[in-house]
């Protein structure tokens, strides 16, 4: 398969209509049960069951007694954990909103149906939420590193889709900023809201487990190439091309869940929570290099086909390699 730009010129003019359109005829004021069902789409509520291993995996790693894992500062990082990312879908979708119009109709949909004040001031609320508890947590526990990690984090989760950043259009270099905003800033707020040191096998863990997740995402990100070609956002799969990205989806898979496997040892020794996270590995690098193959050779267009016919198996993927994890931050946890 050649990825190269020009070949998008295949796509229809229809697309391109849809695509480039404005979208925008003023809809109707939603109903109390659309508006929540609005709300809870651009909040991609779908993925809370991957959004809820973020915080509990560095929990399990640095607790030292059920206490510590059910106090107040547990629970209310695990809020800033889940309202942030949530703060970061919806910039997104704000964002996209355009783009999304042709594959991704219900989050353009939700957007629109909303209304884009009515989404910015949803951003802003709990946005403000966020900081506040942040500020709380600052103060309950005196270390002022998580309002650093916590305004790093704002920054960066902002700046992915808005401007004047626009940090998913810097090609390879979107990627880093995917693991910190997802998973690597997020489990570090959650270890600093802990009395207990942060020790750099806890860090390796969570940066295995960014790896073994954006691994997976890869092919989510893939899917949306020819959009991101239409409105030129160079995304790391643009500058890397399908099939090179899909297989640096392999590659992370494997460095995660080897940086995953060796900070255990290093932090608990050999444990059996290993078993069952290593499969679950092993499944995800089968799934995305899988997809690789149905795309090699191919044309773009049949390639894009093939992708969204397979991406609708990556969520459980990721769901899977991410509660495998929290099974084997789990089992650490009891040995102590």
């Amino acid at each position: 398969m050649t990825d190269i730009d020009p070949a998008t010129q295949t796509l229809s003019a229809q697309w391109v209509k849809i695509l480039t359109d404005d979208g925008a005829e003023a809809p109707e004021k939603p109903t109390a049960r659309t508006w929540l069902i609005y709300g809870l789409r651009i909040r991609r509520v779908e993925f809370l069951p991957l959004t809820l291993t973020v915080p509990l995996v560095p929990a399990l790693l640095v607790s030292h007694s059920a206490r510590e894992l059910l106090s107040l500062n547990m629970l209310l990082a695990t809020v800033v954990v889940i309202l942030s990312i949530q703060v970061g879908n919806m910039a997104n979708c704000l964002a996209d909103r355009e783009m999304d119009a042709i594959y991704k109709t219900r989050l353009s949909q939700a957007v629109y149906g909303l209304g884009v004040g009515s989404v910015v001031r949803q951003i802003a609320v709990t946005s403000l939420a966020v900081a506040l508890i942040e500020g709380y947590l600052t103060y309950r526990t005196g270390h002022l590193d998580l309002l650093l990690i916590g305004g790093l984090w704002a920054l960066l989760g902002m700046g992915y889709s808005l401007p004047p950043l626009h940090l998913n259009g810097r090609g390879i270099w979107q990627l880093p900023v995917l693991l910190a905003v997802y998973f690597i800033l997020p489990g570090l707020f959650v270890l600093r809201a802990f009395d207990e040191p942060v020790s750099w096998a806890a860090v390796g863990v969570i940066c295995g487990f960014a790896c073994t997740n954006i691994g997976i995402i890869v092919i989510n990100h893939a899917e949306d190439f020819p959009e991101d070609v239409l409105y030129s956002i160079r995304t790391y799969v643009r500058a890397l091309g399908l099939t090179r990205a899909l297989t640096l989806g392999v590659v992370m898979l494997c460095v995660g869940a080897s940086l995953v496997t060796a900070s255990i040892l290093v932090m608990a020794g050999p444990n059996w929570g290993l078993v069952p996270y290593l499969i679950a590995c092993l499944l995800g690098v089968r799934f995305v290099g899988k997809t690789a193959l149905a795309v090699r050779g191919k044309s773009l267009e049949d390639g894009i086909v093939a992708l969204r016919l397979r991406s609708k198996l990556a969520p459980p993927h990721t769901v899977l390699v991410g509660w495998t994890t929290v099974l084997l931050a789990a089992l650490v946890f009891a040995t102590r």
